[in-house]
């Protein structure tokens, strides 16, 4: 008996190291993105006018702009999309800084953590249940769908804006919906309105890999099985008003160290100049 239990632990042995040696590839990246207070407080959320549907908008009780979320107290900035991306060769940053590399280097097939092979879910959903879009950002991985509803007892539409997911703008009855199919990647960010109502908005970016995250309330985000790759990896980060983290720099990501396990990078002031904010 003691024979058979020693050769079965003796058997799985190779498993658990090859387990362990498997684990020592991978990295849970997580954070939060801030206000920087050296640019002043922060913006404040100031009620949203409705011109149209008065009575529909009335009834939601966060009718306010969408354009910046800071909590006023601990400078936390949501709906800010981060993601990852391989550290770049030399040359290839000096041909992105040329423009002779239009796309950032992306992760191969084969750097995909196994279980992050295929999205979770097929579909997607935007919901515009008044006089708002939700979730005000949308984040979406190649090949999946969006589906864009209308629970609001009035119409809206869906002015959909993008260079390689066509332009549409479908009028979505009350308890409607509209399918996008089939995403493709962006390397720009989706804009999605209401003509009905021009002060919605929504925001959809497409990757072509699972490694990415929205900033919640808290301005916290995760994204985990990300590839050690060496130790090194880039991030980004993109809010709607301001643009890339870092500003036009920002277009070649941030250099951080990992290591396997957990990477905290703690709290993370969003870098911009006012100049970069969209007017």
């Amino acid at each position: 008996m003691r024979k058979l239990v020693a050769l079965t632990l003796f058997a799985l042995v190779p498993c658990l190291v090859a387990r362990a040696a498997d684990e020592d590839k991978w990295v849970t990246v997580k954070g939060k993105i801030v206000w920087d207070t050296a640019k002043g407080a922060p913006p404040k959320r100031t009620p949203q006018v409705a011109t149209k549907d008065e009575e529909v908008c009335s009834k939601d009780k966060d009718f306010v702009k969408e354009e910046w979320v800071v909590n006023e107290k601990t400078g936390a900035i949501a709906n800010v999309v981060v993601w990852l991306a391989p550290e770049p060769t030399a040359q290839q940053i000096k041909d992105l800084e040329s423009r002779k590399l239009r796309d950032f280097p992306s992760f191969q097939a084969n750097q995909i953590h196994p279980t992050l092979a295929k999205p979770e879910k097929q579909q997607v959903e935007i919901d515009q249940p008044c006089c708002r879009f939700i979730p005000h950002v949308l984040v979406a991985r190649v090949g999946q769908d969006v589906l864009i509803k209308n629970s609001a007892p009035v119409p809206h539409n869906a002015k959909w804006t993008s260079r390689n997911n066509d332009e549409f703008n479908p009028l979505i009855p009350s308890g409607g919906q509209h399918l996008v199919k089939s995403l493709k990647s962006e390397k720009y960010p989706i804009e999605v309105g209401c003509t009905i109502h021009p002060w919605m908005k929504a925001w959809v970016r497409v990757f072509d890999h699972p490694y990415f995250a929205v900033t919640d309330a808290g301005g916290n985000f995760e994204i985990k099985n990300a590839p050690v790759l060496g130790g090194k990896l880039r991030l980004f980060a993109w809010q709607e008003t301001a643009g890339l983290h870092g500003g036009a720099a920002g277009r070649t990501g941030h250099p951080i160290a990992v290591k396997a396990g957990t990477q905290d990078l703690g709290e993370i002031k969003f870098e911009f100049k006012a100049s970069d904010e969209k007017k």
